[in-house]
């Protein structure tokens, strides 16, 4: 069974439940993001930037890439038949 063979309120059912736990995540995080001081430990440092700019390059790439592979060479779909003729 895939996801599009769910009843509508199961995943509306679901997706609710994922925006919970990102509440309560963020609920229990919040005091300790709030009292970082991330500019000065992020943007000031030059070495921990640099490392967060080659970091966001590097995750740039690979959607880059998989986006290529994902226009360039499609999946094929196995279990429905080809109507074109295949040549050896």
């Amino acid at each position: 069974m895939t996801e599009t063979q769910l009843p509508h309120s199961i995943q509306y059912l679901l997706l609710a439940l994922q925006v919970l736990a990102l509440g309560i995540f963020l609920y229990f995080i919040w005091p300790q993001l709030k009292s970082e001081k991330w500019r000065e430990k992020f943007i000031e440092n030059r070495q921990a930037f640099s490392i967060l700019i080659v970091f966001t390059l590097i995750l740039v790439f690979v959607f880059g890439i998989g986006q290529f592979f994902d226009l360039f060479f499609p999946i094929e779909r196995l279990d429905i038949p080809n109507h074109s003729p295949s040549t050896p």
